[in-house]
This record gives structure tokens, sequence and C-alpha cells, in this order.
């Protein structure tokens, strides 16, 4: 049976469920992971991450609990019904999240987002350990047996210590004193990376073999795609928030990851742009009011990609050439960067960046879920239409 994902996706409208250490959160052929397995498996520091990240996931819940109801209500009613004040957060969140201010929603599921992403990095690794281990047993050895044997076999050549130290070397700047490294930690490093190859074959090999069901939901926040420029199908089961800055290196870099996906994906997929031009980019918001007024005439991807192309050149742009090779009619496309409509559409995009949670950009967003840089994005596209079918 090939890798599944099950349990529903929470809406942003849906409270955040209770976190009990013994709910189970996957199975690998029938044994079960909880969630105590999974803290138990991070190290001092994760540890250390994860209760923070619990706390703050706390102290915005009863914020938010607060807006809604007041704190000498809740106090109040705690007195009345002889129990704590914690356990009418807990039935309140239960019973009127729904009813929270949509900025609180968005921030309680940023910081469920935040949990999850430590939840689920150590539950795929408790995943993996309990794979190899079954597929150990299948070949009549422990773990440590058949890992010890995939490195016995990492063998490595003198051409392998010759590739890798002309490559070293290339590497280094010419004002680096240092030597390439030696012989002893070439191997080493070869050899390591040999053993990691001949472990994930293993676990490929085992893959379609041993049945894993995972149970952890990842967290969503409520974004609108209303008026955002769009490529693909807005039918799409699957649809990609990316908020952009036209000056910002890391958005023009992201661009081929986004153009690959879309080719790969079609009609399963559908992009939506919306701007958030940083305070510390001059031209980033001039850029992007000329970017609405593309979309005005619907020429938001030429314009777009025109933006990037020219992304040195910000300082001194030349928009509304820029939008005569886009095919724009330049006197509709000037008249709109004179009026106040663009400038309050960027706004409005700002805006729900930051009830979304963004802090820099480019920031992805898939069917609401956070996506912490484009090399993800594949993973999460493919659980998104997995969960989807």
């Amino acid at each position: 049976m090939i890798l599944s994902f099950v349990a529903a996706a929470i809406l942003a409208a849906t409270a955040p469920a209770p976190m009990p250490d013994d709910e189970v959160l996957a199975t690998v052929n029938g044994v079960a992971i909880t969630r105590h397995d999974l803290q138990q498996a991070l190290d001092d520091r994760a540890k250390q991450e994860y209760r923070e990240a619990l706390d703050d996931l706390k102290d915005v819940e009863h914020s938010a609990v607060r807006d809604f109801a007041g704190r000498r209500e809740i106090e109040h009613e705690a007195k009345e019904q002889h129990t704590t004040a914690d356990a009418i957060y807990e039935r309140l969140l239960a019973t009127e999240y729904e009813h929270f201010d949509a900025n609180l929603r968005n921030r309680i599921e940023q910081q469920r987002a935040r949990i999850y992403n430590a939840e689920r990095a150590s539950l795929d690794e408790l995943v993996q350990k309990k794979m190899f281990e079954q597929a150990a047993k299948a070949k009549g050895m422990t773990a440590e047996e058949l890992t010890r044997s995939l490195e016995s076999q990492a063998a490595v050549t003198k051409a392998d210590l010759d590739f890798i130290k002309a490559y070293e070397y290339e590497k280094q700047a010419p004002d680096v004193q240092s030597a390439p490294p030696g012989d002893r930690r070439l191997e080493a490093a070869i050899r390591a990376a040999r053993a990691e190859q001949a472990r994930r074959a293993v676990l490929d090999s085992v893959r379609a073999k041993i049945p894993v069901e995972l149970r952890l939901t990842a967290p969503r926040v409520a974004l609108s795609t209303a008026d955002a420029p769009t490529y693909g199908n807005p039918a799409a089961p699957v649809k990609l928030v990316v908020f952009t800055d036209f000056e910002c290196p890391y958005c023009k870099s992201s661009e081929g990851t986004l153009a690959k996906i879309r080719q790969q994906y079609g009609d399963r997929l559908a992009i939506y742009f919306r701007n958030y031009p940083l305070p510390n980019h001059l031209y980033a918001k001039p850029s992007a009011i000329a970017a609405v007024c593309a979309a005005e005439q619907g020429k938001y991807a030429a314009y777009h990609d025109l933006l990037f192309a020219h992304q040195d050149e910000l300082a001194h742009a030349d928009y509304a050439l820029w939008a005569e090779m886009a095919g724009l009619d330049r006197a509709k496309f000037e008249a709109c960067r004179a009026s106040d409509e663009p400038w309050h559409r960027v706004e409005k995009d700002i805006a729900a960046g930051v009830a979304a949670g963004v802090a820099g950009t480019p920031s992805f967003f898939v069917n609401g879920r956070a996506v912490p840089n484009d090399l993800l994005l594949r993973d999460v596209i493919e659980e998104e239409l997995a969960a989807a079918h």
C-alpha cells in the first residue's frame, strides 16, 4: 500500500483540536506512533522550541477568547460554574471559534503551523525509522546491522577522491588561504553520503509494501483570492497564493520553480499573486502599483515577467515603456497609475498578508497551508492532491 494521507483538512473557521499525548499521529504497518513518541524523539533544543510554541499558541488562543468574550466574563463564568478559567477558554474555543475575529483566527493557525512543522519533521523521521527497522527485520537483521552492512558496501575509489578534491578546490574563493580538505575527511564524507543513498534506496524499496497512514492535520489560514491575478485553472483542487515583492531577489529566484510547477501540474493547480512590497524596498510599491494597473488590462503575467526581468533597473523604471512592451494601452495604464485605486489594492494585499502572518517574501500558501520555501512546494501540492481524491 502506498503512502496515504487521511483526515479531512481543517478550515480556518474550525476550532483547533486538543492535542493529547496518546493521540495516534501515524501508523507504519499497523504500529502506532503517538504524539508522546514524537515529542520523545525531539532533541533538547527542539523540545524547548516545541514547548515555547505550545505556550505561544495558548497565549494567542486565550487572547482571541478574551477579545470575543471579555476577561471579566470568563472569570465570572468560571466562578459561577466552579471550574477553571482554562476550562472556559477551551469551551469557547470549541464552540465559538468561527465567530472570533478573522485576524485572530489566522494568528492561532500561524502558531499551530509552527507546532505542525516541528511535529511533522519529527514524525517523518520516526516513520522512516520504523520502515527501516521493518526492512531490516525482513532481512533477518537489526537496524544497526543493516546500517553497518550498507556502510561496508559504500566503497570509495581514488577517482572519487580526485573529483571531490577538484570540486572543493574550485569552490574556494581566491582570497581564501586554507587548503582543500584532506583525503581522510573527503573519504568519510563520501562514505557517509553513499551510506545515506543506500539507506534511502532501502526505504524506497519498501515504501510501496509497508502501509503508512499519517493523521497529523496541517493548520490553515483563511486567504481570499478575489481579484488576485491568476495562473491556471480557478477551479483547480489546489490553490497556491504567492505574496511577492518585485524588488526582492528571492522572489525573482523562486520564479523558475513556480514556472516548473505550473507546467507540471497544469489544470490541477491555480497560482494567485498578491503584492507584499517590503518597507525597506523603495521601488517595490511603485512596481506593485504598476502591476495592478497591468492586471486591469488583463496583462498581469507579461508585466510581472518584465518587472522581474528588469529588477536591476527599478530605481530608474520606465513603467510606461514596459507597459507598451507588454501590449498595454499606455494612456489607460498611466491613468490607472495616477489614480488612488491601485494604491488601495496594494494596501489591501499587504493587510491580507499581515493577517496571514507573512513576515517576508516570497511567502507561499497552498490551500491555506503556509509553506516555508519554494523547495517544499511540490511535496505540499502532492499531499493536497492526494487529499482531494
